[in-house]
């Protein structure tokens, strides 16, 4: 009668609600059409008057319903609750003033059992299970009988033998109706009727218990499948990125190996240099060597993560490898060290890729802070940590909402995160670890600086497997 929940089939809880109204509104219909019915054919019911007063009030509730949900206002899993909650109301005064529990249509409180066992978390559907029970349980004992089922009251035969004849050879004269609130305890304690509350219990118990369990499978599975899309998404871009990389180291390739001939024949043309001069050409022949060996090592990654090849390095191995490549590009940031020797027996398992993203992090930090960046190690039994600290002025809020789900674009400041933490995020998540960025804040809750954590699984030294 409804679809399964928001959280299954990601259906906004206002399509609920407008549902639940315009099943309401129907069955409002179909009760207005009995009372007409009942009065066309010369037998209105003894409560019309009571049911044509719930009906105008369920009638006022729904329509203030639907406006609401329209605006934008009804839109929320409590209110979705609520209106399942006024339908059990309104299905219990209906059923009250036709006659309670001994009423064949009572077990229509089956139908928000079950709307709310597809739509609601567990336990707001084990509260409208509940109640309704509870609802069902009391019509048993308080109701205002209806002629037309005590009629067709079903009555054991010792019981009919047993009761007196009148003047006419008829039996005893029928039940006495239950026009007070006093409990019926006849009622409620003939088998027939007991006999149906423990069918309608059972009924509500395995709905709601089979219903939940298939919304939480579905919903389980449904989260599977977009964890695919994303990561297939996600896959596309970094699969851009790395197809721009390729060709633009291709293309770098040819104006850097002209730059070493030029600086080459300027070096060995014999003429006379200061020693200023000296010095920048040297710089220059190391820089432009440096771009080769980060061209090569490019190109070797790329052949490494295609064929899955990564190997065991100590913590304390690869942050040296790291910064030998990388203080010379910067030799103008002063680098903190922050860990202990004891790390060299710490193990994590990857390629150059995570060399690349520690990399990525230090020219993030230096570029923010160039007088100050930090780099620290800290490790457990089963995860390590390398912490890059710096002391400018803190990462903005779209920065920490944004990193990792797309390259970020921040191009309206000078100093930009961007595509290089984008790829960061991706080689550490590939090597099931994962990297936090956060600000760090003084006593007063000043930024001081931001920090960026690498977490990768320990590896062991033996196996190569992940701790």
């Amino acid at each position: 009668m409804k679809d399964l929940p928001g959280t299954s089939f990601n259906l906004e809880p206002a399509a609920h609600i407008r549902n639940i109204c315009i099943l309401r509104l129907l069955v409002a219909a179909l009760t207005f059409s009995a009372v007409i019915w009942a009065i066309v054919v010369n037998a209105p019911f003894e409560s019309t008057t009571n049911i044509l007063i719930i009906l105008f009030i369920q009638l006022v509730v729904s329509a203030v319903s639907l406006v609401l949900n329209a605006k934008g206002i009804l839109i929320s899993e409590q209110q979705v609750f609520l209106q399942l909650l006024l339908d059990v109301f309104f299905i219990s005064l209906y059923v009250y003033s036709t006659g309670g529990a001994t009423n064949p249509f009572v077990t229509y409180l089956l139908v928000p059992i079950s709307i709310a066992s597809a739509t609601l978390t567990q336990r707001y559907s084990l509260a409208i299970t509940s109640i309704t029970i509870l609802s069902y349980t009391l019509l048993l004992f308080f109701y205002q009988p209806f002629a037309f089922y005590e009629q067709q009251q079903p009555t054991s035969i010792s019981s009919s033998s047993q009761a007196p004849i009148g003047e006419h050879g008829h039996h005893g004269a029928m039940p006495s109706h239950n026009l007070s609130n006093e409990p019926n305890i006849n009622s409620a304690l003939d088998p027939h009727y007991v006999g149906m509350w423990i069918n309608f219990l059972i009924s509500a118990l395995l709905i709601t218990w089979f219903i939940i369990h298939m919304a939480k499978a579905i919903r389980r599975q449904e989260q599977a499948i977009n964890q695919q899309h994303e990561q297939q998404i996600y896959d596309e871009q970094i699969l851009s990125v790395a197809t721009i990389a390729a060709g633009t180291a291709h293309e770098l390739g040819t104006p850097i190996n002209s730059l070493a001939l030029l600086i080459d024949e300027f070096t060995n043309s014999g003429k006379p240099f200061n020693t200023q001069q000296l010095d920048d050409l040297h710089l220059m022949q190391a820089q432009i060597e440096q771009c080769r060996k980060s061209l090569r090592k490019l190109v070797g990654t790329a052949q490494q993560t295609q064929a899955g090849q990564s190997e065991v390095i100590s913590c304390m191995q690869l942050i040296n490898d790291c910064l030998n490549e990388w203080q010379p590009l910067r030799p103008e940031v002063n680098i903190e060290k922050l860990y202990l020797k004891q790390v060299t027996q710490v193990n994590v398992f990857c390629d150059h890729s995570i060399a690349q993203a520690i990399i990525n992090l230090l020219n993030n930090g230096a570029n923010i802070s160039p007088n100050y960046v930090s780099i620290d190690i800290q490790y457990t039994a089963d995860i390590v940590k390398f912490i890059i600290s710096d002391q400018g002025k803190g990462l903005p809020a779209s920065i920490l909402e944004q990193y990792g789900h797309q390259p970020i674009n921040n191009g309206q400041q000078k100093n930009s995160l961007g595509l290089g933490l984008f790829v960061s995020h991706a080689s550490i998540r590939r090597h099931h670890g994962r990297l936090l960025l956060r600000n760090r804040h003084d006593s007063q809750q000043i930024k001081i600086g931001a920090e960026a954590i690498i977490e990768l699984p320990r590896a062991n030294e033996n196996s190569g497997e992940h701790v």
